[in-house]
């Protein structure tokens, strides 16, 4: 009974892969979509992000939409973080709640509702000093020297502000022994007079226990390519990526503990060279490992490790490779139905900063 049920979801991925791949081709100018990289939660950041196959909390709506079949309540979380002291903010709000809709025949369901955004203020604009700026020679290309005219018209240099969204719908239903999900997220981006908005898509799917103690998930991003169209008439685009996961649970009720040990892997069809920690020809990909230990289920500790920001394409050597950046830490305070977590992470915006990141989900 449960082979019949599979068998749609196993042909689906097929499909889904095929489509991938059809699409790879297309390769972005620069690294477009980064402010969503980091999704939200401070609990998986705090493991590294090696969260596709444990995606139980709100933030599932980001990390693997078939974690919403898990909801068991109406929840709420909430994380913000800072870059820079407050130049730059970051913002992750997710609700999360459980339905009876069951839109594929399957046992439960449950829906959830997200956003990202990230703002930074106070931007210097010089494009309309352009004239002012190129006088000698009058050429269209301004030089170092006449660059430097920038400072006696100081007064004349307007500022303007970066903002970055992502709202994200999701739907999650059970089938049997199999989880999936879709998430479904506008993207808009503005700075100053100029902005672009995008549609993409996402697909999730997990098996608990696929071994014994050992969770399977595996994540489809921005499946079809998520094109960003500029008011300016530029597109730039955010490449397929498949973000398959593993997570091992071993209960200790002798010492009232639990320990989970996960790992995924990110590989997406674009080179996007540093951005990643390894990278081919038309390939790039980087590695998520994470561990939870929790006490009493209240009390929980966290490390993880992502490569990235790295130019070797060798495993081995990217992981060896200043190792010590790309550590992640985190602990988690259970009081329901509150629950607070926080996270030591570094940020893949291309800023080489390490943030703190404090979550709290309220559980209705």
């Amino acid at each position: 009974m449960y082979w019949k049920r599979v068998n749609p979801v196993l042909g689906l991925c097929v499909v889904v892969f095929a489509m991938i791949c059809l699409t790879s081709q297309a390769q972005a100018a620069k690294h477009a979509g980064a402010f969503m990289e980091n999704g939200g939660g401070a609990r998986a950041l705090g493991m590294g992000g090696a969260f596709t196959a444990i995606a139980d909390d709100p933030s599932t709506t980001f990390w693997n939409p078939a974690g919403l079949t898990g909801s068991t309540g109406g929840e709420l979380m909430i994380m913000h973080s800072e870059l820079f002291g407050d130049l730059i903010d970051r913002d992750f709000v997710a609700y999360t709640r459980p339905v009876d809709w069951n839109l594929l025949g399957g046992e439960r369901s449950g829906i959830g509702i997200s956003l990202i955004r990230l703002g930074m203020d106070d931007i210097p604009f010089t494009d309309h000093l352009t004239d002012s700026l190129d006088v000698d020679p009058a050429d269209g290309v301004i030089s170092d020297e006449e660059l430097l005219r920038l400072f006696d018209l100081q007064d004349q240099i307007r500022f303007k502000s970066d903002q970055e969204f992502a709202l994200m719908f999701s739907y999650g239903e059970q089938l049997g022994q199999w989880h999936m999900g879709a998430t479904v997220k506008a993207v808009r981006q503005s700075i100053g007079s100029y902005s672009s908005l995008g549609i993409g898509a996402d697909l999730g799917f997990k098996r608990p226990r696929v071994w014994r103690n050992l969770d399977f998930g595996i994540k489809l991003q921005d499946i079809t390519t998520t094109y960003l169209s500029w008011s300016t008439g530029h597109t730039e685009i955010i490449a397929p990526a498949v973000v398959p996961g593993l997570a091992w649970r071993q209960d200790m009720p002798q010492w009232n503990m639990g320990l989970i040990l996960a790992g995924s892997l990110e590989t997406r069809f674009q080179n996007r060279g540093k951005a990643d920690g390894l990278d081919s020809s038309s390939l790039s990909a980087n590695l998520h490992l994470g561990m939870e230990l929790a006490f009493s289920h209240k009390v929980f500790l966290r490390m993880g490790y992502v490569s990235g920001s790295d130019e070797n394409s060798d495993l081995q050597t990217a992981v060896q490779s200043d190792a010590w950046n790309n550590i992640t830490a985190g602990a988690g305070l259970r009081l329901m139905p509150l629950t607070v977590d926080y996270a030591y992470a570094s940020d893949s915006l291309g800023i080489d900063e390490v943030t703190h990141r404090i979550s709290v989900s309220y559980a209705f």
